[in-house]
């Protein structure tokens, strides 16, 4: 039985698409057989795949994309999650009817949250719903810098709101934007750079949820 796996955040820019493009192709790579559904109107995780596909060869990508009605996303889920040991979903970013049918279709909620106070009034009244919805989701700190002292403020307001924040966080690099908008991962490029090491821990830590 496949992971049905959400990035979902309400704030826009907060990394769903990263991580979904970075961690499909870490599995795809590693040998599973992965699906991604691009529920965000933005569509940036479908612009990445056609550019994987020009770079690759469509036949060579290793990653399916998955197209349904977000009306029908948990009936659709039941009937093609045997197919796939991974199923992506990047979010809308906002809390409506379409963003509650993709927390609701999937198993675990993952919430990416870069370090500012914008983001922070954004992340928590999502946090809350899925909750709600029983979801247990979790916080994966984006596009952290070093030693920053907002970083430490945010996740001691995020503690106080009983948010789990993973151990595993993605920093600031610029690979991360160079290799999304040619439509590869960071781990095609190497998998011992410090990028790569982020991506292969927060996959880590995500499988060790289930």
């Amino acid at each position: 039985m496949g992971k049905v796996i959400a990035f979902s955040n309400q704030k826009g820019g907060s990394g769903k698409s990263t991580l979904s493009a970075n961690l499909s192709v870490l599995w795809s790579n590693s040998g599973y057989k992965v699906a991604v559904i691009d529920a965000d109107p933005q569509q940036s995780l479908s612009y990445w795949l056609e550019a994987r596909k020009s770079y690759y060869g469509a036949d060579d990508i290793g990653i399916t994309e998955l197209n349904f009605d977000i009306r029908d996303l948990i009936d659709e889920i039941k009937t093609i999650k045997r197919k796939y040991d991974f199923i992506i979903i990047d979010s809308p970013p906002s809390i409506t009817f379409e963003t509650m049918q993709v927390v609701k279709a999937s198993d675990r909620v993952f919430v990416p949250v870069q370090p500012s106070p914008l983001d922070l009034m954004a992340t928590l009244p999502f946090l809350k719903i899925a909750k709600q919805e029983k979801k247990n989701p979790i916080i994966i700190l984006n596009r952290v810098m070093p030693r920053a002292k907002l970083t430490d403020a945010m996740i001691l307001r995020l503690r106080y709101a009983g948010a789990k924040i993973a151990r595993s966080r993605l920093s600031s690099k610029v690979l991360f934007a160079e290799t999304f908008s040619v439509g590869r991962g960071v781990v095609d490029i190497s998998v011992t750079s410090d990028a790569s090491k982020e991506v292969i821990n927060v996959g880590n830590e995500i499988l060790r949820n289930f």
